[in-house]
Formats: C-alpha cells, sequence, structure tokens
C-alpha cells in the first residue's frame, strides 16, 4: 500500500506536491499525515523518496506501533545516530540497542524515577519562580518576545540541577557549555536554516561542530572527574541521592566493587571507556531534558489562550488542589505528591502533547520483521524500510480520535474516557522498553509552571512579529493552526511564538 508511485520519481513527486501546499518550513512529520488523507490511505503505507532520504513506512495506527515497540523490539534506525551524533558523541542511550543499551538505560533509570524526582521539587518550582519574575518583567514593558526562548533557558535550568547539580542560570545569564549545545542544534539540518543539502558540509559548520564538541567532552569530563573524586564506596548506600550523576557513579561503583560485602576498592580514576559514555548520555540528557518541554509548555499556552473554558477549569482545580496563588508555591515544595491530584492538568498536558508531539519513533526494518495488519490479515515485509512510527499522523488519526481529531479537547483523557481511546493510541514518550527516559520530569515540571503561571498571567499573539518577513508570503498554516511545527532539533512552535504578556489577577467564583 501507498501512493501513486514512479519508477523513475518514486513518491518525490506526491510528497513535493503536499510540501507545496504547506509553509515552508513546516516539520517534515506532518507530511505522511497529509499524504494519506489526500490519497485516501490506511493508516500505513510504504513510501519511496529514495534518494533524498531512505525509503519508509509510515505508521500512524495504534495497533501496528505496538508491534514495533512492544511485540517486537527492532533496532533503532541508523538515521537517528546520524542525527544525535554532533549533539550527544557516538552511542548515546536513545540510538543504541542491545546490552549497551540496557547497561546504560538501568545506569540512568534511577535519577527519573517519580520517587526521586519528588525530593528535587523544591528546586524546580524556585527555577519556575524566576520564570514566573521575568514574565512580570516582560509585562511591564509591554514588549515581543519568543515565549519558547524563555521556556527553554527555564528548561535548561531544571535539567542542570536534575542531572548535574549544576545552576546554568540562563534565565539570567548564559553558560558557555549551553551556549556550545545549543550552536550544536542550530548547525544540524533543520527547518530553521531552510534544509539546505550541504548544510552538514559547509567548512565552518564543521570546525564549528568539531570545537562545539571537544568543548563539551571537556567540560563534562572534568565535572565527572570532581564528582568521582568526592566519592567514597564506603558510604555509597548512605548518601543522599542529589543527580542524575550521582546515581550513575554510584551504580558504576557498586557494579565494579560490591561495597556491600566489603570487596574491593574506589579505582583510582574513572574506566576511560565508562567515562566517555557517561559524557555522552549526560550530554543526550541535558539536550531530550530541556528541548522538548519548552516547547510543550508553549503549546500549552497557546492552546488554553484559544479555549478560554479549559483555562478556567485547569485554574480551578490549580486553586482547589494548591490554594490560592500566593501559596501554591510553598504548598508545592511542602507536598510535591499533591502534584499527583491533577487530573485535569495532565489531561490537558496529555491533549497537547497529542496535537503537537515533540518527536517520532524511527525504527529499523529487517529480514523476517513483518508488519501484520490486523484487519486483513495481510503480513508486509520491512526489510529495507525505516519504520517511521509518527506521533503526530497517530495524534491526527481520525480512526483513532474520531471526527474532532483536530479539536482541543483534554475530556478525552478522563478517566471516564479511557476505554474509548485505543491501547498504543497515545504514546508522546513511546511505549515499552524503550520509551522515554525523562518522561516523569516532563510532566513533573510542566504541572508545576502550569500551576504557577496560568493564574498570573495571560498570553496574546505576537506572530505577525517574524524574523524574516518572507516568511509571511502564502499559507499560514496547518490544520488551522498558524503556530505550526518546525524542525530545530525536535518539532519546535513557528518562529519561537512570539507573544506579549499581560499580569492578570483571577479570583475563583
Amino acid at each position: 500500500p501507498g501512493p501513486p508511485h514512479s519508477w523513475i520519481l518514486g513518491n518525490l513527486k506526491v510528497m513535493a506536491e503536499v510540501a507545496m501546499a504547506l509553509p515552508r518550513r513546516v516539520h517534515p512529520h506532518v507530511f505522511p499525515a497529509l499524504v494519506r488523507r489526500k490519497h485516501r490511505l490506511a493508516s500505513f503505507f510504504y513510501v519511496d523518496v529514495w534518494p533524498m532520504s531512505d525509503p519508509f513506512i509510515a505508521v500512524m495506527d495504534p495497533d501496528i506501533c505496538q508491534q514495533f515497540s512492544v511485540e517486537h523490539q527492532p533496532l533503532k534506525h541508523p538515521s537517528l545516530r546520524t542525527f544525535l551524533e554532533p549533539l550527544c558523541g557516538k552511542d548515546d542511550m536513545l540510538s543504541i540497542d542491545g546490552a549497551k543499551w540496557k547497561k546504560w538505560r538501568s545506569m540512568f533509570n534511577p535519577g527519573f524515577s517519580t520517587q526521586h524526582l519528588t525530593t528535587l521539587v523544591p528546586g524546580i518550582v524556585d527555577d519556575c519562580l524566576t520564570y514566573c519574575d521575568i514574565l512580570s518583567e516582560r509585562a511591564k514593558t509591554k514588549q515581543i518576545f519568543r515565549l519558547e526562548e524563555a521556556s527553554t533557558r527555564l528548561t535548561i535550568d531544571i535539567i542542570g540541577k536534575v542531572v548535574l547539580d549544576l545552576h546554568f542560570n540562563m534565565q539570567r545569564g548564559d553558560n558557555e557549555f549551553i551556549q556550545a549545545l545549543r550552536e550544536q542544534v542550530h548547525l544540524l539540518p533543520n527547518e530553521d536554516q531552510g534544509m539546505h543539502p550541504l548544510q552538514m558540509w559547509r567548512p565552518y559548520g564543521i570546525y564549528r561542530r568539531w570545537k562545539n564538541d571537544r568543548f563539551m567532552k571537556q567540560y563534562l569530563g572534568k565535572l565527572i572527574d570532581e564528582e568521582f573524586a568526592s566519592k567514597d564506596i564506603a558510604t555509597i548506600k548512605k548518601q543522599r541521592r542529589k543527580t542524575v550523576l550521582d546515581l550513575a557513579l554510584d551504580s558504576y561503583l557498586s557494579s565494579n566493587t560490591h561495597p556491600e560485602k566489603g570487596i574491593g576498592t574506589k579505582p583510582k580514576a574513572l574506566d576511560k571507556t565508562f567515562k566517555e559514555g557517561a559524557i555522552t548520555q549526560i550530554r543526550i540528557c541535558l539536550f531530550a531534558g530541556h528541548d522538548t518541554t519548552s516547547s510543550t509548555i508553549c503549546y500549552a499556552m497557546y492552546m488554553l489562550g484559544k479555549h478560554p473554558e479549559v483555562l478556567q477549569r485547569l485554574r480551578l482545580e490549580h486553586e482547589n488542589i494548591l490554594g490560592p496563588i500566593s501559596q501554591t508555591a510553598s504548598n508545592i515544595k511542602s507536598d510535591p505528591y499533591s502534584l499527583n491530584k491533577l487530573e485535569y492538568t495532565t489531561c490537558v498536558i496529555k491533549e497537547v502533547l497529542r496535537l503537537f508531539p515533540a518527536a517520532s519513533a524511527p525504527r529499523n526494518g529487517q529480514k523476517g520483521l513483518f508488519l501484520h495488519d490486523k484487519k486483513t490479515g495481510a503480513k508486509y515485509p520491512t526489510e529495507g524500510y525505516m519504520i517511521w512510527l509518527i506521533h503526530y499522523g497517530l495524534g491526527h488519526n481520525p480512526e483513532v480520535w474520531g471526527e474532532d481529531y483536530n479539536t482541543f479537547r483534554p475530556d478525552r483523557f478522563l478517566p471516564e474516557n479511557a476505554h474509548k481511546i485505543p491501547e498504543g493510541a497515545f504514546r508522546s514518550f513511546e511505549i515499552g522498553a524503550r520509551s522515554c527516559l525523562g518522561q516523569n520530569l516532563a510532566i513533573l515540571e510542566t504541572k508545576i509552571i502550569l500551576a504557577l503561571i496560568c493564574r498570573s498571567f495571560e498570553f496574546d499573539d505576537g506572530s505577525f512579529y517574524a524574523r524574516d518577513q518572507t516568511f509571511r508570503m502564502g499559507r499560514q498554516d496547518v490544520e488551522g493552526e498558524e503556530l505550526y511545527q518546525i524542525l530545530v532539533g525536535a518539532a519546535k512552535p513557528r518562529e519561537g511564538m512570539p507573544v506579549q504578556v499581560r499580569e492578570v489577577e483571577w479570583r475563583a467564583e
């Protein structure tokens, strides 16, 4: 199954027709969903776009997504490794497989557990309060600013504390390491730069990527060495866990010395292979831990601004569970578990992620692995294809979500409606063993941010304030949304979501 195919052009013409009907910089994950709709295709189909990219199977069906994430676990597609290596180094846990992945994932899992993250809530609240102060300052000046940039700086400060116990202070200043990391993102092929086919091979870009990579390795290597030097294997189990790095080093030392059995002594230096791997994994945590959540914050405020009835219901939940806004921060700090009671807030976050997912999941097809269409009983080969589990297409699939699939309706995620959602339909953090390591942190910090800003601020659209006015030419929406997604590392709001912010004095009626 697939769209009209040419023996010479494959499906390039089909994809080009869809792309040309959209704004210039739309994220590529939109294309297959619109191709499917235009040609009335099934929820999965083959696409041949060689030589522009690898041929792929576009999957927007929850059952088939489950096949390739739970029932079978095919390897990650090599394109993911190619994309991430300039950002994170070789063998990051997002793109590797097998025993190597299992080792790193098990080492980093404790640092992102709900139990551990709950102990970090007071620090997260403090960073969010700084964010509120900045919004208040912006409201007084009435200037237009890019909410995505402000939100990114917030999430960088949060992930820095969670992973390294470092205060990058990006909300009030800059940091050399973060500047290098963010420059790496913009040096990748992305829609912000027009997806130039030779972008990766420009001499200046090659030099900057090399220089940034070397600097980040040195910066993190020094931090890891300092943390390792401070470790005492006799008290590993007694030490208070503070960061993801702490827990990873504890796991490394425990597996190599068995302090609980009195076996071995602390090595004089870290194993080189472990250190290099740890640097890579910390880089992927810092990148993924800030890059996606900032976009979710933006889209949440965008949709709440368009749906005042949802905003009102959200505000009432915050008031009833967390108390008046003047007491909310202190109440969250003293009782972090109160965030678990924010049922409707969780629904809002899930609905935002359904409509505006940050990423998708590429898997590698292989010999003997077949896609099974359980409706017809037919099986389809995957060898030679990338299996692309497209979260955008799945979230906008009317066969899954109904004819109101393009409507912002958080109620669909309430417990009483859970039976209406097919298994595996909501997978913004993926499902199964390879699900997102940082999903607990993403939900936690988004809840805190919404709880602190929704009753104090409202945002007005500033989208006509564009970096390049030529981007205001032609079509200006994707499925009715002007704030469409573009590719800059992950899926980001167009133009960084320019806004004006107003302070409000909301009171429960």
